[in-house]
Order: structure tokens, then sequence, then C-alpha cells
């Protein structure tokens, strides 16, 4: 049986017009964190990030943390907090981990900071086992 390709717009290596995100996974942490640089064609207001993409890259660190652990889980809510301007093409960090889970429910956290450890964005979601 052939493997399909990752098309996801946040981490797959098959989307040409995704992000292309690579994550490393901390056990001890529970967490995955990715570096990045976005683009310019993901900008929003002048020289900065748009808020939807911001949201997707919160989104996809607390998704990874799940995933890279194995367990495949689909975001229920989200809630996003936009800190500052997010520049384009200047160094990211993104990070995303569990806090807790109960059953199937998953809660988790990301942050997204510059590379002065600055926070940027934070956001909090709910996900589900499936």
């Amino acid at each position: 049986m052939k493997k399909s390709k990752n098309r996801c717009f946040a981490c797959g290596e098959a989307n040409l017009h995704g992000l292309r995100l690579k994550f490393q996974y901390d056990s001890k942490k529970r967490s995955a964190t990715a570096r990045l640089r976005l683009a310019a064609r993901y900008q929003g207001a002048t020289g900065f990030a748009h808020g939807g993409i911001i949201a997707t890259l919160l989104d996809e660190a607390m998704a990874k943390a799940n995933g890279m652990t194995g367990i495949r889980a689909v975001t229920v809510k989200m809630n996003v907090s936009y800190r500052k301007m997010v520049p384009l093409q200047r160094s990211l960090q993104l990070t995303g981990w569990r806090t807790l889970r109960k059953g199937r429910k998953l809660y988790l956290k990301s942050d997204l900071r510059d590379a002065n450890k600055t926070l940027l964005a934070e956001a909090t979601g709910l996900f589900l086992e499936v």
C-alpha cells in the first residue's frame, strides 16, 4: 500500500504553498517546538503577519504536541490572545504543550515568541481524541 503524501497546510512537505513547519518533540515537557520565519506572503498589516496565520501556527503547535505522541485529535475550541505584532521574515519560535488530559479531552497551550523570547501570541485549546 502506497503511503499518502502529507498535504497539511501547516506541516505538509507535499504542500508547495504551505508553511512546511518542522517540529521537535520534548517528551519530558510533552511539548512540540518549531523554529520558523514567515514569508511576506503571510502579511496582514504592512510588515506583520496576518492574524489567521498566527492562529494557524498556534493551533498546529498544540496539534503536534498531541500527534507526536501518537494521539490523533481534533480541535474543539481554541482561544487566541494576540500580544504584539508578529514580524515577517524574522526568527520565531512556536511551542505547544499539553496541560491536562481527561479521558478523550486534551487541554493544551501554545505560544509564539521572537528571537528575544518576547511573547507575541498565545492560545489555549481543547482537543478531542478520535
